[in-house]
């Protein structure tokens, strides 16, 4: 009986390092995925904040083109513009008085 006491000790032994083995092992690989996990989710920020920029950019690139447009909308813009800078310049010239 004490020998069949003893070969169940030492499967238990064996099974339980091979766990414990097993254990640390599977602890090593979370502990590379979590990094990896966290390198992923700071990369994911960084080209979030790229598309934003690259977003805002183009809204202005679009308006920059509806502005240009062709000659004559040029022209017409160029007149508006130049309408308020007078607008400007004669409300300046209101409170300057």
């Amino acid at each position: 009986m004490t020998n069949r006491y003893e070969e169940l000790i030492s499967k238990f032994e064996i099974k339980l390092r091979k766990l414990i083995a097993e254990y640390q092992s599977l602890q090593v690989q979370n502990n590379s995925l979590k990094a990896e996990l966290a390198h992923k989710n700071e990369s994911l920020i960084e080209a979030h904040g790229t598309i934003l920029e690259l977003r805002k950019q183009n809204d202005h690139l679009l308006m920059a083109n509806q502005i240009s447009g062709n000659k004559e909308e040029r022209a017409e813009a160029k007149k508006q513009i130049d309408r308020m800078v007078r607008e400007i310049d004669q409300c300046l010239a209101l409170l300057n008085e």
